[in-house]
Formats: C-alpha cells, sequence, structure tokens
C-alpha cells in the first residue's frame, strides 16, 4: 500500500509538470483536454495547519494562445464542482474554446478535490474561502505555469474566491466577473446556513460528524431547508404545488450526494467569508488593490446574497459595472440553464465585459 501511494504520488507531480510545460512551451492544448490533478506538498490552511498533500482535479478546454493571455477561470457555487459551467463552454458559447483557454478546477472540499470525504472526517482542517483562493492560484501559477489571466468568473462562493484572489494577487486577472457576490457573509446568510447545519447535526446517524453511514435524512432536511432561500417568495407563489414538490425533492437529493462532513465544512468556509479580516487590512483597504475592471452580476429576486452585497462592491471597487438580473429566480438566476431569460441576461452581460 505504502509503494502505491509513493507511485501515486510521482505520478501526479509528473502530470503536474507535463501540463505546465505543455502549456508554456508553444501553448498547443488541444481543444478537450483530459481532467488533471494538481498536487501541492505541504499546503499551509490560513489556521496554520499543514496538510502532507492537498490534490486539485481540474479540465482544460481550448487552446492557449502564444502570448498566454487569453486564459479564463471559472469557479463555482458551493454546492457545485468543476462541471457546472459545462453548458456555457464549448465552440461559440459564451466561454469560446476558440478564442479562451478555459480552466474549470474543482475547490478545496468537494468534487475530485482533497475532501473530509476522503477519510479525514472532522478531523479535516477547517478551510477558508482565502485557503480554496490560495490552492486556485497555485494551480493556475504552479501547476499550469500562467502569469496572466483574460479572466476569473464565479458564482456566489466562486465569486467569493475570485475576490480574495484578486485582493490577494491583484496583477494576475485583467478582468473579474463576480454573480451574486458578496464581501462578507451577512447575518441573513449565515442563519440560513446555521439552519442547514442544524438539519443535518439532528440526523441521528450524525454522531457529532464521526458517523459510521451518512445522514441522509438530515441532508436531504437541509436541502429542502435550502430551496425556499434559493428563489424568491413570488416565485414560490406562482408554482403549483405539484412543481414544488418537485424542486423541493430536487433539492434534497443534491445535498444527499454530498458526504455530510464534506458539506458541513463547505459550509462553514462560506459562513466565515469577511474579506474584512485579511491581513492585509479592512475591507476598503482590501478591496482598493483590485484594479482591475469589475463585473458584478445580482440577481434583482435574489434572497441569499441580496443584491445591497453587490452594491457594496459597486461602491468600493475603483472600476466596477454594476447590473441585476431581472425576474423572481432568485438565487438560481445565477445558475440558469441556456435558453432561459435569465440565462440569456447573463450571457449578454459578459460578453459584453469580456469585450
Amino acid at each position: 500500500m505504502r509503494t502505491g501511494r509513493i507511485l501515486a504520488k510521482t505520478r501526479d507531480r509528473w502530470l503536474a509538470c507535463l501540463v505546465a510545460l505543455t502549456i508554456a512551451f508553444g501553448g498547443s492544448a488541444v481543444a478537450r483536454a483530459d481532467s488533471q490533478i494538481f498536487s501541492m506538498f505541504d499546503f499551509q490552511f490560513e489556521d496554520g495547519s499543514v496538510m502532507p498533500e492537498l490534490r486539485i482535479a481540474y479540465d482544460t478546454q481550448g487552446t492557449l494562445s502564444p502570448a498566454g493571455d487569453n486564459a479564463i477561470v471559472l469557479l463555482p457555487d458551493a454546492l457545485g464542482d468543476r462541471h457546472a459551467f459545462d453548458p456555457l463552454i464549448g465552440p461559440d458559447k459564451l466561454f469560446d474554446t476558440k478564442r479562451y483557454f478555459v480552466i474549470t478546477p474543482e475547490v478545496i472540499g468537494g468534487g475530485e478535490a482533497t475532501s473530509p470525504a476522503d477519510g479525514g472526517g472532522q478531523d479535516f482542517p477547517r478551510y477558508t474561502i482565502r485557503d480554496m483562493a490560495a490552492a486556485e492560484h497555485a494551480l493556475v501559477t504552479r501547476g499550469l505555469g500562467l502569469t496572466q489571466l483574460r479572466a476569473v468568473i464565479g458564482r456566489s462562493m466562486g465569486a467569493s474566491i475570485a475576490l480574495e484572489w484578486a485582493i490577494q494577487h491583484p496583477e494576475l486577472s485583467r478582468q473579474l466577473a463576480l454573480l451574486a457576490p458578496a464581501a462578507r457573509s451577512d447575518a441573513n446568510y449565515r442563519v440560513v446556513i446555521d439552519l442547514m447545519t442544524a438539519a443535518v447535526a439532528l440526523d441521528p446517524d450524525w454522531n457529532g460528524g464521526r458517523y459510521e453511514r451518512n445522514p441522509l435524512e438530515g441532508l436531504r432536511h437541509a436541502g429542502m431547508t435550502y430551496y425556499p432561500w434559493s428563489v424568491s417568495a413570488a416565485y414560490l407563489d406562482r408554482l403549483p404545488e405539484s412543481r414544488l414538490a418537485q424542486e423541493s425533492e430536487a433539492s434534497a437529493k443534491r445535498f444527499a450526494a454530498w458526504d455530510a462532513n464534506a458539506l458541513v465544512l463547505r459550509l462553514a468556509a462560506c459562513r466565515g467569508h469577511d474579506i474584512g479580516t485579511s491581513p492585509i487590512g479592512t475591507a476598503d483597504v482590501a478591496l482598493a488593490r483590485i484594479t482591475a475592471p469589475v463585473l458584478l452580476l445580482a440577481s434583482a429576486s435574489d434572497r441569499l446574497v441580496i443584491p445591497a452585497d453587490a452594491q457594496r462592491l459597486r461602491d468600493a471597487l475603483p472600476q466596477a459595472t454594476y447590473t441585476e438580473i431581472p425576474g423572481d429566480r432568485g438565487h438560481t438566476a445565477i445558475a440558469a440553464s441556456p435558453g432561459t431569460p435569465e440565462s440569456g441576461f447573463i450571457e449578454n452581460a459578459i460578453r459584453g465585459f469580456l469585450k
């Protein structure tokens, strides 16, 4: 077993180096690259804990330009993974692979990144949004050998990661597009997360997070708790009872697909987010470091990450463009399916911004 682990680590190092060399010398990445794993060794978290090996899975699509200046990073929301943006990636789509080199990474704690589900459980480090940003920055700069990005684009949690990334490394990205962004989690958002976490903890199988079997009923109840907050009251009012039941059940199933510890720690990272606690200084000082143009896309009916959060960013950022996604889809509008009015609005706003 020990030999197998050593071979696996050697393989991962070799793969990371191969990808970096391919991109650095000639920019000839294929249009659809296979999934890759980037490993960071002795990764130090914000709380001081050190993980011997932290893995981040990622996909790349498109071709890196000879100048290396057309890379875009897409960061998912808290429940998403590296496939969250897949419907929008491809030739002539929003993230046009004939024009951009598109990088879609996993985030610490979920998907195929190192996660509590790997066996660490409650002993997994209490990671933060800044830890996520540090890992993604390492992937792009050390793993892929890039020194500049065309844009970083994030949804909700991904928007928070992009903000922290831009604060810590303002020189790296030429543009930021943030959907449902916030400088910190407000009281309403924290209460919703507390309710979801409590729903998991009330499952008898939870056992303080040291469970023998995944507390599925608790996870399902957390998903049902989340659902009404993810849309607006007007949206709920106009749906027939059968459709409400279907969508609530879909949310329950989505949560039940998670390992409970992985979900609880992911939610805790989102709950604790506050750029004002950065070593750099106050929120205003931190945001003043972001000199690149920023597109702020809030959902007009969002009651999970309210538009006022994005408006505060607009007032603090040196180069910010603010717009609201119309409709009553609430927080779910930021990930609306292609072909819907909300998705069309988002695509037009981002296309215009990137041009």
